[in-house]
């Protein structure tokens, strides 16, 4: 967090890096800038070239200054791909006021307990997020403060992740100037921020299209219950054209962009994208072609996202499902959503001016999270456990793209989970 009371959050995508800054102003999210830049050192949410994801994010930071009029100095960090794991975990505590009264050290110390726990030598832990705790024998606790009691338990869900690839986003954002300020769970936060109270309660699917991945999150009874990473985004659709058109890719991206639609039927007879093909011969595609090849293409993509969210196990997504990521911008694709996955779609896409696309929703979604829980102030008073075992155990084997997460335990440097315990919890 800024000395001023902003705060800078980052999502570093593979076609994209996108950096926006905000406050809090009377419980309203007030986007203050963005900035955003071409990324080409990232695949899959993995740093693979941090020179250049360096040079992207320097960029990114240099447009939001210059409409900010103010230094960036820190940012939270977006993550998530297929290295993230979400696993259960409990942890214990005594309660240490001669009076038995629990306060916020003790929560603090419970949430500490539950991370020491048996991790491959690979992982690390990025964030507990707390579901509920038990004080003595009274279990469904939602805020234990100020409650009496010698024991206190919590369950709660903790988000590990790769330490290779959670080492070269902090190296990026470090030799790019910035301080990280912590790691927050993308899929996560862009739920909270972007779905109803309601609509995560009964039940509601998140899809997020970006570049080369979609990742997909189920929300139930207030909780994220599942995530999977599909490898299908707005480059393979891209890539289609390339080969439909025999054209260069760009040319196929600027087809997609200003001709494409997600539904055929919606086409225009008399609009077209005229281009120099691959042999240098001028050609010319109607926008029915192009729109045929989109159109096959992702519904493709949400009949398998569909065949996943059918194993879950939740009876009923009564909210529906959400849409969100730069691919989704294509006209048409909401009401392709409806047809194909059954049940009602919208787009979703931050309503504040300046980031009023679906790309910006998962950076804006980390901002609001991270505002709303008053995580840059609850994150520092989290310690790091006295002890950590490091050893591998079968109990890690539930792979994002099947619910899960990445972290670093050395650092602790996102402790998102417990700043949305205040949220939650506690109202702050």
């Amino acid at each position: 967090m800024e000395a001023n009371g902003y705060v800078a959050a980052l999502d570093i995508g593979t076609s994209e890096i996108k950096l926006v800054v905000g406050e809090l102003l009377g419980g309203t999210l007030n986007i203050l800038a963005e900035g955003c830049a071409p990324s080409a050192g990232v695949k899959r949410g993995a740093v693979v070239d941090i020179d250049k994801t360096v040079q992207a994010i320097k960029q990114a930071v240099e447009h939001a200054e210059a409409a900010l009029g103010d230094q960036i100095r820190s940012v939270y960090v977006a993550i998530e791909g297929e290295h993230i794991q979400i696993a259960p975990c409990h942890g214990i505590a005594s309660v240490k006021r001669e009076d038995q009264e629990i306060t916020d050290a003790d929560v603090i110390e419970v949430i500490n307990s539950a991370q020491v726990m048996r991790l491959p030598d690979e992982m690390s832990v990025i964030d507990v997020i707390p579901s509920s705790f038990t004080v003595d024998q009274q279990t469904g606790v939602v805020d234990p403060r100020g409650m009496l009691g010698y024991r206190l338990e919590m369950h709660g869900k903790m988000v590990t992740g790769s330490k290779t690839i959670l080492h070269s986003i902090r190296r990026s954002i470090e030799r790019a100037g910035l301080k990280l300020d912590g790691f927050v769970l993308g899929n996560l936060a862009l739920g909270m921020s972007a779905a109803s109270v309601d609509e995560i309660d009964l039940g509601i699917g998140l899809i997020d299209i970006g570049h080369e991945k979609t990742t997909v999150s189920v929300f139930y009874r207030g909780d994220l219950v599942y995530s999977y990473i599909l490898p299908v985004g707005g480059d393979h659709m891209t890539r289609d054209l390339v080969y439909k058109l025999n054209c260069k890719y760009q040319d196929a991206k600027v087809a997609k962009e200003e001709y494409g639609l997600a539904l055929e039927e919606m086409a225009d007879a008399t609009e077209g994208f005229s281009f120099t093909n691959i042999n240098g011969e001028v050609a010319y595609e109607p926008q029915a072609e192009i729109s045929y090849v989109l159109e096959a293409r992702i519904e493709e993509m949400f009949t398998l996202v569909l065949n996943r969210v059918q194993k879950v196990g939740v009876p009923t997504l009564s909210g529906g499902y959400l849409l969100c990521g730069g691919a989704a911008a294509l006209p048409g694709i909401q009401e392709l959503a409806t047809r194909v996955m059954g049940q009602k779609t919208r787009l979703y896409q931050p309503s504040s001016i300046g980031v009023r696309h679906p790309k910006y929703a998962s950076a804006v979604g980390v901002l609001k999270y991270v505002l709303m829980s008053d995580h840059h102030v609850s994150k520092q008073n989290l310690e790091k456990p006295e002890e950590r075992e490091v050893v591998p155990t079968p109990d890690h084997t539930n792979r994002h793209h099947d619910s899960d997460v990445e972290p670093e335990a050395t650092d602790r440097e996102s402790k998102n989970g417990f700043g949305r315990l205040m949220e939650k919890l506690f109202g702050v």
